[in-house]
């Protein structure tokens, strides 16, 4: 039998791995500290720009985005205010969001919103996918070296953390990227190498690498 690529760690170790190879990955990075009045300037704004649709109180929603680090919400926010992302009409979410983007057309809005979102604790999910671990945890190889061996991102690779995001929006964008309704932008390299990359993924292989994923959440929920 082949053996798995790396073995599944108990909870506590895993928390305590995930640690040091964040330490190791992302060096002394910081997050951006923000003021008493930043913050409740930022928290204002996201009450009423952002949690319409990024929080659990709808069923047609967005993703919850809480704790995504800066620079990857700040890049995000970028590409949807310079139309990179969300001008897509067959990726009818990203279409919302890009209709939205007069609320964070300047640069310190953009600033004020990542580092608030950076703030604010990761919340845990329902999971929803269902699929194969197991066999997951051998597609995720493919993953491993931009996103880390327990999904905790890099920044330096602009590869944002996986185990903080929700299984279904994370099902979901894995299959926008190999359908190309994600990733197809020539000014979004990092996308269109993400679109690359599963070539050749059919949804049962994004299902198992989701449900591989999930137990890295799990982990960071017990921490």
């Amino acid at each position: 039998m082949k053996r798995p690529i790396f073995q599944i760690e108990s909870p506590q170790r895993l928390v305590l791995s995930m640690a040091a190879c964040s330490l190791l990955i992302l060096g002394c990075s910081r997050k951006p500290a923000l003021t008493e009045e930043e913050f409740a300037k930022a928290e204002s704004f996201f009450a009423e720009s952002c949690l319409i649709c990024h929080s659990a109180q709808e069923m047609q929603r967005g993703p919850i985005i809480d704790g995504l680090p800066a620079w990857y919400s700040k890049a995000q926010l970028e590409k949807f205010r310079d139309g990179v992302r969300g001008q897509n009409p067959e990726n009818r979410s990203e279409l919302l969001m890009g209709s939205a983007r007069d609320r964070f057309e300047d640069d310190e809005a953009i600033r004020l919103l990542s580092a608030y979102i950076d703030e604010l604790p990761p919340k845990p999910h329902m999971k929803v996918v269902r699929g194969n671990a197991e066999r997951g945890q051998l597609i995720y190889g493919t993953c491993l070296l931009c996103h880390g061996a327990y999904g905790q991102g890099n920044e330096r690779l602009r590869s944002p953390p996986l185990n903080i995001l929700e299984d279904w929006y994370l099902l979901d964008q894995l299959r926008k990227f190999a359908s190309g309704k994600r990733g197809y932008h020539p000014e979004d390299p990092y996308g269109i190498q993400m679109a690359y990359s599963l070539k050749g993924f059919n949804d049962q292989d994004l299902k198992d690498v989701v449900a591989y994923i999930q137990g890295f959440s799990e982990a960071l929920e017990t921490e």
